[in-house]
C-alpha cells in the first residue's frame, strides 16, 4: 500500500512550520500544503527548499481565514452570520450561493500566481483550507480549472464516515454524541447548528462531497484521524479498507511553545499530539509493508 502523508497549513505560524519541516525530514510527512497569504519570508522559503527534495509541495488555498490577498472573508460572502468560527460564514455562504464568484476566482489565482513567484515553482497539488472547495459546485470548479491547466492533482477531502470504526467510536467518550448523516439531520438541520458540536462540522463535510464532489481518486482519510490525533486510530483505519493501492492521509503536525504569540487558534498543543502520532505510525505500520510516498507519484 502506498501512504501519502500529507501536512496541511505550513505558513500559518513558525512554530507549525517548523514541525512540519521536521516531520519531512525524519520522514512522517511526504507532502506538504502550503497557505501563502501570509508574509512569506526568506526562512519559510528556504524551509521549503530543503523540504522540495524529500516531499511533494502543494497550495493550501486560504478563502476562510484573514488576512487574504486581495479580499477578506466577508467581502467574498454576500451574506453575514453570527457564528463563532470564520469558516462557518463561508461555509454557509457556499451552501447558499450567496458568493461573490468573480472575487474568489480572483483570490485563488493571485494565490496561485504568489505561490509560483514567491517559491519559483509549481505546486505539486492544490487543495482548499477549511475544505473551502467543497461546499459549492461553482467553487469546486474554480479548482478544478486551474487543476486541470497545470495537470496537478485536486486533493478532495471525501470520507466516508459510513465505513468508520463505529465500535471505536463508541468506546470514546468524546464521541458519544456522534452520529452519522441521517434522515432525520438534514443540510438545515445542521448549518444551523456548526457552532453547537464538531458532529455537525463533519457531516456537514460528508454531506456537501456527496452533494457536490466526484471522489478523488486517491482514497482519502483525514477527519476522523484528526479528532483522535492517534496511531492506533489511523493503524486501523487503515487495516480495514482492503486492497487500496494508494490512501492519502490529511494530517496538521507542528511543534508547540505555550508561551509564543500565535496568529490562530490552530496552533496548539493537538498539533505536537499529531507529530508524535505520525512518529509512532511510522515506526508501528511495519506489519503493513507501507510504502511512504507524494503526490509526485500520482503526476507520473
Amino acid at each position: 500500500m502506498k501512504i501519502i502523508i500529507n501536512a496541511d497549513d505550513f505558513g500559518i505560524d513558525i512554530d507549525r512550520d517548523l514541525g512540519i519541516f521536521y516531520g519531512v525530514i525524519k520522514g512522517y510527512v511526504t507532502s506538504v500544503s502550503i497557505i501563502v497569504t501570509n508574509k512569506i519570508g526568506w526562512f519559510r522559503k528556504l524551509l521549503v527548499c530543503i523540504m522540495k527534495k524529500k516531499a511533494s509541495i502543494g497550495i493550501h488555498i486560504n478563502l476562510t481565514d484573514n488576512p487574504l490577498l486581495k479580499y477578506t472573508m466577508e467581502e467574498l460572502c454576500l451574506k453575514n452570520y453570527n457564528y463563532e468560527r470564520r469558516k462557518f460564514s463561508f461555509w454557509r455562504n457556499s451552501i447558499d450561493s450567496t458568493l461573490n464568484f468573480k472575487m474568489i476566482d480572483e483570490e485563488i489565482n493571485m494565490q496561485f500566481e504568489k505561490f509560483i513567484k514567491e517559491y519559483g515553482f509549481i505546486p505539486n497539488h492544490i487543495d482548499g483550507h477549511n475544505h473551502c472547495n467543497i461546499f459549492n459546485k461553482k467553487v469546486e470548479e474554480l479548482f478544478e480549472n486551474i487543476s486541470i491547466k497545470y495537470k496537478i492533482h485536486l486533493r478532495i477531502p471525501y470520507e466516508d464516515l459510513e465505513k468508520f470504526d463505529k465500535k471505536l467510536l463508541s468506546k470514546n467518550t468524546f464521541f458519544k454524541d456522534f452520529k452519522i448523516l441521517d434522515d432525520k439531520m438534514d443540510i438545515n438541520y445542521i448549518r444551523d447548528r456548526l457552532d453547537y458540536f464538531f458532529k455537525y462540522d463533519m457531516n456537514l463535510n460528508n454531506y456537501m462531497c456527496i452533494m457536490n464532489c466526484q471522489k478523488d481518486k486517491i482514497y482519502y482519510i483525514g477527519t476522523m484521524y484528526g479528532y483522535f490525533r492517534n496511531s492506533n486510530v489511523l493503524l486501523k483505519q487503515l487495516s480495514n479498507i482492503g486492497n487500496i493501492d494508494c490512501v492519502q492521509i490529511m494530517t496538521h503536525p507542528g511543534f508547540y511553545w505555550k508561551n509564543m504569540k500565535h496568529k490562530t487558534v490552530f496552533s496548539n498543543y493537538d498539533r505536537k499530539t499529531e507529530l508524535d502520532s505520525l512518529r509512532d505510525f511510522k515506526l508501528n505500520s511495519i506489519y503493513l509493508q507501507i510504502d511512504y510516498t507524494n503526490y509526485n507519484f500520482y503526476q507520473n
